[in-house]
């Protein structure tokens, strides 16, 4: 249950006593709310969180592609608030998870303009209008009915069970059947813990879900330990050669003509020299949601 006052949520935590692992939690929905929402944060926003953990999560080449909008000029953007955009992506579900009693992102509520004719509306300020060209710069309010139970994303008083990897198993599932499922014998060696966590822990179980299958047991029973990231350094020298390559995902689509510069030696691409379609297309990678990385 949350506590509002402290905003905090208490979790009844089933562990493994022998391993000191966690087996699964039964949270109620505030919890679950909050695990869901982790789908629709856009991965400019999680790369932003990861470098306020403690021990900072290198998201593969995410990282590098964040650092590169922070330091390009806004100049060399179409408008000014295009950086914005990139490094702040607006969450599409951030109206529904502002209602949150646990929220990571720290984005400003998105906010919604129209133009003078009242063509469309749009998230951004002193955007032009698709339809009249005109500059958007009339505030429209929106609102949502919230919910009468107060949840967000499942119904309330709905009971679900978490496993230490995340995974979310249906309420109509019995405790035995869950027990067979996770392959656990004995049962007398279980011990069931009652535990608060704040936003930290909900952030420390994020950056625990890139990198680990037992993000459960990672956040709530060895926070201590440092989340690890390999990375592997080229110091040999790298001789190159240019080569045009052209791809896209069909025949029938647009293609995009990279400039590339190879090893030969290495079989590798050492950078490529590409235009703005292709740099556009690598930035919007910033503002895909969690959850389109695992859409198929």
């Amino acid at each position: 249950m949350a506590d509002k006052s402290t905003n905090n949520i208490e979790l009844k935590v089933l562990v493994d006593r022998r391993s000191n692992k966690v087996i699964f939690i039964e949270p109620e929905n505030d919890f679950l709310d909050v695990l869901f929402s982790f789908i629709t944060i856009p991965m400019g926003t999680i790369i932003r969180l990861a470098r306020k953990h403690s021990d900072p999560v290198v998201i593969g080449c995410m990282n590098n592609l964040y650092a590169s909008v922070e330091n390009i000029d806004e100049q060399k953007f179409w408008i000014d608030i295009c950086k914005d955009m990139l490094l702040h992506p607006r969450n599409a579900a951030d109206s529904h998870c502002n209602d949150l009693n646990l929220k990571l992102d720290d984005t400003e509520p998105r906010r919604y303009f129209m133009c003078p004719n009242l063509c469309k509306v749009l998230s951004y300020y002193c955007t032009y209008c698709p339809s009249c060209l005109l500059i958007m710069n009339m505030e429209k309010s929106l609102s949502l009915r919230a919910s009468e139970d107060g949840s967000v994303f499942v119904k309330g008083q709905t009971s679900f069970t978490v496993t230490d990897d995340l995974q979310v198993i249906p309420p109509n599932s019995s405790a035995n059947s869950v027990f067979t499922k996770l392959g656990l014998m004995d049962v007398d060696a279980t011990e069931e813990l009652t535990i608060n966590i704040g936003t930290v822990e909900i952030l420390n179980l994020l950056m625990c879900s890139l990198v680990s299958k037992t993000a459960l047991t990672e956040t709530l029973l060895k926070p201590q330990q440092d989340l690890k990231s390999r990375s592997t350094v080229l110091n040999q020298a790298i001789h190159t050669e240019s080569q045009m390559s052209r791809d896209s995902m069909n025949d029938e689509e647009d293609k995009i003509s990279l400039n590339l510069v190879v090893s030969k030696s290495k079989k590798m691409v050492c950078y490529a020299e590409a235009g703005e379609d292709f740099v556009n297309l690598l930035f919007s990678f910033l503002t895909l949601p969690l959850g389109f990385l695992f859409h198929e």
